[in-house]
């Protein structure tokens, strides 16, 4: 099967679209009227193509209550709706589905539109157990305040709103507010029409309450805020090997991708190879810390790659996986800036190679297409601990998942963004609309990943150690989990 998990290309794709010099917000696209016979045309559109390609659509919410939200989104003939209200109610219902591989976006046009023209919220946020934190030191307030509401719109009124922007696997929110983070300016000038000026009510640090009015920013400065974030930057160097005590080792993979800025393969490749035989010439190693705290996903075989200098035993992608069938549904409606003719060609072809007929409705993925590996001649043995956040996501949580169910490893931080058990990744299709033109992806392979599912469904792999980034942490810039994993590692010594 076509193996990869995306995760990345949306957003990447979206903050390298901010580039961009502003001018004052326009937004008319966003305000464009539809007649409710368009609208409920496009919602049976895109509740046909989820029906029909979509193989995890139930994992999380029966046919009945998807039936129900679609009905209840319907709009009288004779009333208009705007293309930004048709939006957040497309995207609420999608939303309901929970799989963060699955998404509605605005026209690729009208983003465009924003992205070139709009005034942006201009403080970076950090979202710490649904508050929100000003998480730069070089802005209007200071780093580290609550933020409390924005235009007399509370922030706990306004995360339900912008939550459908930014899905999620399962029932974890982690993941979700790593993504709002990421994406709260231009989640903000997607949902509501902006005037330029924000007034911010905010708690300072000694518990006083004040507000402030703060200008707006163009794409092009809240793209270089972002980059320069207090807390949570990304590094320079996306693989990291370091020795942080005579005993122990540091490995951090921030991605397991191969785009949208990520390292070639080869390079990757290159880092484990020369990783492995220093911990092999090392023998003092007796522990290894892996940082996968920034990984949202990317190619499972990286992923598996990663897991063969860890593993003592062969082990293979996946324990089966789903599809809805060998057929591409729809596919005049498929949006050509993300998959030309050739491509669509290229995955029916796949599918009708790699499927097998289910004893029960759909296609499973044929024995001899899951991928497999062998233990690495130079794999580590001994104890590994790993750092997980809200962002380990994807192929990220499944190297979680393997470590978790061999019981190989100790998790400290937060439980993972990724689901342990079964979620829909791989290809993506990106369809558009036919009237409305909002963008629907659609990923086409479910995959099971243990051999037993958790009592606890659509949850993430939960840490050992729970350990939290709390607000002071965004001025300090203390990095609290891994000195947390560094004094476990001397405990276990001294014991």
């Amino acid at each position: 099967m076509i193996n990869r998990l995306m995760t990345k290309s949306r957003w990447s794709l979206l903050l390298m679209l901010l580039l961009v010099t502003g001018v004052p917000a326009q937004d008319t696209q966003l305000r464009q009227v539809f007649s409710g016979q368009q609208i409920n045309e496009d919602l049976d559109r895109m509740q046909h193509i989820l029906d029909s390609m979509h193989p995890g659509l139930h994992l999380y919410i029966t046919p009945e209550e998807l039936k129900q939200e679609f009905a209840e989104c319907r709009v009288d003939k004779n009333q208009s709706q705007s293309l930004r209200h048709t939006f957040l109610k497309f995207a609420t219902i999608v939303d309901k589905i929970r799989c963060g591989h699955t998404y509605a976006s605005i026209p690729n046009s009208a983003q465009e539109e924003l992205q070139n023209d709009a005034v942006f919220f201009p403080l970076p946020l950090k979202f710490l157990q649904a508050r929100a934190y000003v998480n730069h030191k070089r802005v209007d307030l200071p780093c580290g305040v609550e933020v409390l509401s924005i235009n007399g719109i509370a922030i706990s009124k306004l995360i339900p709103q912008l939550m459908p922007f930014v899905t999620g696997d399962g029932f974890v929110d982690e993941y979700r507010y790593e993504l709002l983070g990421d994406l709260f300016a231009m989640s903000l000038a997607t949902a509501f029409p902006q005037k330029g000026q924000f007034l911010v009510e905010f708690r300072k640090h000694n518990g006083d309450v004040s507000m402030k009015t703060v200008q707006g920013i163009d794409g092009f400065r809240l793209q270089a805020r972002m980059r320069n974030v207090a807390f949570g930057r990304q590094p320079v160097l996306p693989f990291r090997f370091e020795q942080v005590l005579p005993n122990t080792a540091v490995i951090a993979i921030d991605t397991f991708d191969n785009d949208y800025g990520a390292p070639p393969f080869r390079v990757y490749r290159s880092f484990l190879t020369k990783t492995f035989k220093a911990l092999e010439r090392l023998p003092d190693i007796k522990n290894l810390i892996l940082d996968l705290r920034l990984n949202e996903g990317g190619y499972t075989r990286n992923e598996m790659m990663l897991y063969s200098y860890l593993s003592d035993k062969p082990f293979r992608e996946m324990q089966d996986g789903e599809a809805t069938g060998k057929i591409i549904q729809y596919k005049d409606d498929l949006s050509r800036l993300y998959q030309t003719r050739g491509m669509i060609r290229g995955y029916e072809r796949r599918l009708d190679r790699e499927l097998e007929p289910a004893t029960d409705e759909g296609f499973s993925l044929s024995e001899e297409w899951i991928p497999r590996l062998q233990p690495a001649e130079r794999r580590f043995q001994g104890d590994i601990f790993v750092l997980t956040s809200g962002r380990t996501h994807s192929a990220g949580a499944c190297i979680c998942s393997r470590l978790r169910e061999s019981d190989k490893a100790i998790f400290i931080g937060e439980e993972t963004g990724g689901v342990h058990g079964a979620f829909t990744a791989g290809t993506t299709l990106v369809y558009a609309l036919p009237n409305t033109g909002i963008e629907l992806a659609v990923p086409i392979l479910k995959y099971n990943t243990l051999k037993k599912m958790p009592a606890e469904s659509g949850r993430g792999v939960k840490p050992d150690h729970l350990v939290r980034v709390r607000p002071e942490d965004l001025v300090s810039g203390e990095d609290r989990i891994m000195k947390f994993a560094i004094e476990l590692v001397r405990r276990q010594k001294n014991d």
